[in-house]
């Protein structure tokens, strides 16, 4: 995706972050490895924090996964690792109505830039977790705009 960020669209930095999120975790779905919730942030220079949350319900974990992100996405002992980031992205499973209103499961992606106006959410439908070749997943298909976290 082009950076027109200024623009209200994705800058380059958080559309890699996201993708290369999103490939990382249908790569854990497919070998059939616990997935809660996993966010990662870059800052300007491209460093990467990424950290999983996986100790409360879902719900919990992804509202402590955005709240990591507002605070700077700062190690568990609060020091910096990465400089102040400029994107992030959160991956987890959830599940996605169809037409016909009946659920499907799917990984879903949040993600945004610094300073944007909103951040955005994507979706992969996911079939045959842990089943490794035979894993399959659809192409990331825009699921709305949220609330920016940075």
């Amino acid at each position: 995706m082009a950076d027109n960020h200024g623009n209200g669209g994705v800058s380059a930095q958080a559309d890699e972050l996201g993708s290369t999120l999103m490939g990382e975790a249908l790569d854990r779905l497919a070998a059939g490895e616990d997935f809660s919730v996993v966010a990662t942030a870059a800052d300007s220079q491209g460093q990467r924090m990424t950290c999983e949350f996986d100790d409360d319900s879902a719900e919990q974990c992804l509202e402590a996964a955005r709240e990591w992100v507002r605070r700077g996405a700062k190690a568990q002992d609060g020091s910096k690792v990465i400089g102040k980031p400029t994107c992030y992205a959160i991956a987890y499973q959830g599940a996605i109505a169809d037409e016909d209103e009946a659920f499907q499961d799917a990984l879903i992606l949040e993600f945004g830039d610094r300073g944007a106006a909103c951040g955005y959410s994507a979706y992969s439908l996911i079939d045959g977790i842990g089943s490794g070749k035979r894993f399959r997943y659809t192409d990331p298909a825009p699921a709305g705009e949220l609330s920016c976290l940075l």
